[in-house]
């Protein structure tokens, strides 16, 4: 019986650690570019780690009304939901530039982003931007910044197209 016991705990404690290790992986917003429909886009870039710095993780967001580039922040990970989905906040340096904006991803379905308003733990009233299947390679010098940058960073820039 004691045998069974521990066999019992072994099983549970490998599991256990796999699924560490499995949570631990998806504790990272997809990199690439996302489609909300129309002519509505966000590309998320990354940097990695080094010695000196953490992650950088930027949010541009384009469409023919202009385009938005900020640095984003991790609010909620994915081990503290139990739902397996993480929220990440735009980081304005001003209050009331993007109060409230945020992006969720689920683990399950890392291809998806949900951009909206953030209300208590979850992301409402936003749109749904699906992964698209063209890899988008090209840094913007806004993007660039925003990614060498190690404080948060938020820039606008308008199409053009309503001045007169």
């Amino acid at each position: 019986m004691k045998k069974v016991l521990y066999g019992i705990a072994a099983i549970a404690l490998s599991c256990l650690g796999s699924s560490l290790v499995i949570s631990d992986r998806a504790q990272a917003i997809e990199e690439g570019l996302y489609w909300g429909g129309g002519s509505r886009y966000i590309r998320i870039a990354k940097q990695a780690e080094s010695k000196d710095r953490k992650e950088r993780i930027c949010y541009h967001g384009f469409s023919p009304n202009g385009s938005t580039i900020v640095s984003l922040k991790l609010a909620i990970p994915r081990y503290q939901t139990g739902i397996d989905y993480e929220v990440y906040t735009l980081q304005a340096p001003k209050k009331g530039n993007l109060d409230n904006f945020a992006i969720l991803q689920y683990g399950f379905s890392p291809n998806k982003i949900t951009f909206g308003k953030l209300v208590g733990r979850f992301v409402r009233e936003g749109f749904v931007y699906e992964q698209d299947g063209v890899a988008a390679t090209d840094v913007t010098p806004e993007l660039q910044e925003c990614l060498n940058s190690t404080e948060p960073y938020f820039k606008q820039i308008s199409s053009g197209r309503d001045r007169r």
